[in-house]
């Protein structure tokens, strides 16, 4: 298992990996620069050279602080249960306090509320969204 950055080569697998975990929203072709945006960190995990999971973080600088923002961490299903959704976190959890965050947000689905607890993270207010389709 190696976890390294996602690279142009990886995006097939890692959209294919999004849709298959979420939904089709995620099936576009990525936004220009994203990648290259050093306040953008997306990590993934290869076995045998396939892409079995994924996870990002966006550095969101505020007034007078910065904070972390883990989003679209996905695991294929045929390798949940195995510690790399976990790895994933530690991974971004890392990267957020070693770029002077000084909190690290994400949102779970209630069905994944104690998984994220194992990384040290608790239930805190409510989201709410506004979607634009």
């Amino acid at each position: 298992m190696k976890i390294r950055r996602l690279i142009n080569s990886d995006i097939d697998q890692v959209i294919n990996l999004l849709v298959s975990s979420f939904n089709s929203r995620y099936n576009n072709p990525p936004i220009i620069g994203t990648l290259s945006n050093p306040k953008s960190i997306f990590i993934v995990v290869e076995i045998n050279n396939i892409i079995v999971g994924v996870a990002s973080l966006y550095i969101i600088e505020k007034l007078t602080r910065k904070m972390g923002l883990i989003e679209d961490v996905a695991v294929d299903s045929n390798y949940r249960g195995k510690g790399i959704g976990i790895k994933l976190i530690q991974n971004l959890t890392s990267e957020a306090k070693n770029m002077g965050c000084d909190k690290i947000v994400l949102n779970s689905s209630k069905n994944n509320i104690s998984f994220y607890e194992k990384s040290g993270f608790k239930v805190n207010e409510i989201q709410m969204v506004l979607r634009n389709n």
